[in-house]
């Protein structure tokens, strides 16, 4: 575990001080892409090998689409409440 946060702790300190230039960055952006690619395909892999997961797919995808909504639900209704009370309205001064 302490080598994952060594690496992002070496990768913060890199983009902090600016020691890569633009071009570095510009292809840092497309391996992160590429990587992330890898990474959800090797997942898929995974769930779909493993059977208890294939099975219950319809209950977790249940849940999971519950769960979005209600989060997006909430979050909106949050965001309003904390507008009004924090935001100036455009009349009022």
């Amino acid at each position: 575990m302490w080598d994952i946060f060594l690496v992002v702790g070496i990768g913060f300190f890199i983009g902090y001080k600016g020691l890569i230039k633009e071009k570095g960055i510009k292809l840092n952006s497309k391996l992160q892409t590429v990587w992330l690619m890898l990474l959800i395909f090797c997942m898929g892999v995974s769930i779909g090998r493993n059977g208890d997961i294939v099975k219950n797919l319809p209950i977790l995808g249940g849940k999971a689409v519950l769960f979005a909504v209600m989060t997006a639900v909430f979050s909106t209704i949050v965001v309003y409440i904390l507008s009004n009370l924090f935001l100036e309205k455009e009349g009022r001064k």
